[in-house]
């Protein structure tokens, strides 16, 4: 006996549901990232068309009724205090004129102001220093230009990805401009420079997840480049190569080389990601109180 036509329809929905409920529903020794995060979190693109073109993250907050969009200072370097980026949306880039207001430095953090509200106003609770050294933090964006395949969750934006790290410590850069670091044990990645640092307030007993810093970076290590260097035997290596006996190789032919040090040399990933904390961008908010108002959009429709 064939099933009815409608058993696919409630298979579907069944799945949606499952799905969706997995991002809303903490697991067991902690919380998944919640939709007042990621329906919140935008692909955007600067420069398009030039040989400086790049995509990155940023993400919209509400402060005093009004929606910002933020993203790190770096990504909009070179651009003017009125200006054009791009929005991915609907399975392609959507022109945005926007304001765009710069935190001082050293804080990699600018606000741009829309023309219009552009997420939902989902409440997302700015820091209160109530996170705890060695506990979990997220931060999400699009590394790469690269998005979850899954359509529909975020209206006609795409999914970030997410990724997570420790909260491993902070650093106070410049206390008279609020200037502080936070610091995360995890891998961070190009393209996520802009997105949102969020955490789980545990002195809460429901899942609330807080905005703590912007994505700026990560710690690198510039480490010079080895090549190889054909020699007669081992003996006739050089002292750094026999120092480290691993630097003497001998090929399958029986012939020998040493690895030395070139003139060129790369940036490594430590692992330690940084993000500026979100609270001078909310008092240069305030300084601008110019954005849009935050509505609830219809349906909770991003981009209505």
């Amino acid at each position: 006996m064939s099933n009815p036509p409608w058993v696919p329809v409630v298979k579907y929905l069944v799945a949606t549901v499952l799905l969706l409920s997995s991002m809303l529903v903490p697991l067991k020794g902690g919380a998944q990232v919640t939709s007042n995060v990621f329906q919140r979190v935008l692909k955007l693109r600067v420069n398009a068309g030039t040989n400086r073109e790049m995509t990155a993250t940023a993400f919209t907050v509400d402060v005093d009724g009004r929606e910002y969009l933020i993203t790190a200072k770096h990504v909009v370097k070179g651009l003017e205090k009125e200006d054009k980026i791009d929005v991915f949306m609907n399975d392609a880039w959507k022109p945005l004129n926007v304001k765009i207001f710069r935190c001082e430095d050293p804080i990699d953090i600018a606000v741009l102001i829309p023309p219009h509200q552009l997420t939902v106003n989902f409440d997302l609770p700015f820091d209160k220093g109530s996170f705890f050294y060695g506990q979990d933090a997220y931060f999400l964006g699009f590394p790469y230009g690269m998005q979850t395949s899954f359509h529909g969750v975020n209206g006609p934006y795409p999914l970030a990805i997410i990724k997570r790290g420790t909260i491993s410590g902070t650093v106070e850069v410049d206390p008279s401009k609020k200037a502080k670091l936070i610091l995360l044990d995890g891998y961070n990645n190009p393209g996520f420079s802009g997105g949102p640092i969020v955490y789980r307030d545990l002195n809460q007993s429901s899942v609330v997840m807080n905005l703590v810093a912007v994505v700026s970076g990560f710690y690198p290590e510039v480490v010079p480049v080895l090549k190889k260097h054909d020699i007669n035997s081992p003996a006739d290596a050089g002292d750094a190569a026999k120092a480290q006996p691993w630097m003497i190789q001998k090929r399958a032919n029986g012939t020998y080389f040493e690895y030395v040090v070139s003139d060129t040399s790369v940036s490594l990933n430590t692992g330690i990601v940084q993000g500026y904390e979100i609270a001078p961008a909310i008092d240069l908010i305030r300084q601008h109180p110019i954005g849009p108002e935050a509505k609830v959009l219809p349906g909770n429709q991003p981009g209505s």
